[in-house]
């Protein structure tokens, strides 16, 4: 063979790979009837906002919501139950603005639904029939342009700009549970009567130690709240309020006894020294009638809760001291 036909030959080679390979690119996929796959089923779908395994349940026919026409919202699970209160509400929020279809992971349900009463938001094994594009899921409002499109609120979302926008209507939301709203009642009632009161006017003090030291430096580079901002709050209601007792709840109540030690305020310390009671406690803010917070989302929730004013600590552009700066019972302290 010549090398003229060897030339030949190579170049006929080269041309019938360059025409397989554009069959194979370009006219095969017209006719491929299984594209990649952009959609999942809800119930799958639901289990990897979960940190814990669901069990699988039947739901009866009359509680299965049809299929969203438009998108929906959720949430991510993540955190104890204040960061699970806020991701419900933030999701609670998110779709009173949009007119998004609500729908919450169970595993965050189940959290909340031991302390809470009533919530109105479904959870997503309603519709986990149904299919979800995951090609149309944003995790914010910022990215939201489409009611075609799904807002996923990723975990320790705190939507707090939004939710303020609608405070009444969230208390209504979050009732506790009869049992919870008894124990409060009847922990204040104790309290008065210890300290001889008639009309006493309730302060909590909820002071957020334990892994939340090591997240302020690690994350904020700052120290936790010295003990001066605590007594320093507590003077300024004093000197606001008649008969003001303090009613103190913390992850770490030792701390709190050792360093919050006062012959000149009325002081009392609720909370479980293992920290097993978060609804006992949240329920105990909610019901008094103004607040001292460090930081923290279970602090400010309670906080929220009780309506009353509220004293905060000073960290710059954390999301407790920008609430304080638009709320006006709330003041910024250092």
């Amino acid at each position: 063979m010549s090398h003229a036909q060897q030339h030949v030959l190579a170049s006929a080679i080269v041309l019938a790979l360059i025409v397989v390979f554009g069959i194979h690119v370009f006219l095969f996929p017209m006719y491929t009837s299984n594209p990649p796959a952009r959609h999942i089923k809800i119930s799958t779908y639901e289990q990897a906002l979960c940190r814990t395994t669901l069990k699988n349940i039947r739901i009866p026919p009359e509680w299965r919501n049809p299929c969203p026409k438009y998108g929906i919202v959720s949430a991510v699970q993540g955190g104890r139950l204040g960061n699970q209160i806020w991701e419900y509400v933030s999701v609670w929020a998110t779709a009173r603005r949009t007119g998004l279809e609500p729908f919450m992971p169970r595993c965050i349900l189940k959290t909340l639904e031991e302390y809470f009463e009533n919530l109105s938001i479904p959870p997503l094994s309603y519709i986990g029939r149904c299919n979800l594009d995951v090609s149309q899921v944003v995790n914010s409002l910022g990215q939201w342009n489409s009611t075609e499109q799904n807002i996923i609120i990723p975990r320790h979302a705190a939507y707090w700009s939004l939710i303020l926008v609608w405070l009444d209507d969230v208390r209504r939301e979050f009732t506790f549970k009869p049992n919870l709203r008894a124990y409060a009642e009847k922990v204040l009632k104790e309290v008065a009567e210890e300290f001889n009161l008639s009309e006493p006017t309730f302060v909590s003090i909820h002071i957020r130690r334990t892994d939340y030291v090591d997240y302020l430096w690690q994350k904020l580079k700052i120290r936790p709240a010295p003990v001066s901002y605590y007594f320093a709050a507590m003077d300024y209601f004093i000197g606001k309020y008649r008969n003001v007792v303090f009613v103190v709840t913390s992850d770490n109540i030792v701390w709190c006894k050792y360093n919050l030690n006062s012959k000149r305020h009325r002081i009392k310390f609720v909370s479980d020294m293992n920290a097993r009671g978060p609804g006992k406690d949240l329920a105990v803010l909610s019901a008094c009638n103004h607040s001292i917070i460090d930081y923290g989302t279970y602090g400010s929730f309670g906080a929220i809760l009780a309506a009353g004013e509220t004293v905060v600590y000073n960290v710059t552009t954390y999301f407790s001291t920008l609430i304080a700066e638009v709320l006006p019972n709330w003041k910024i302290m250092s």
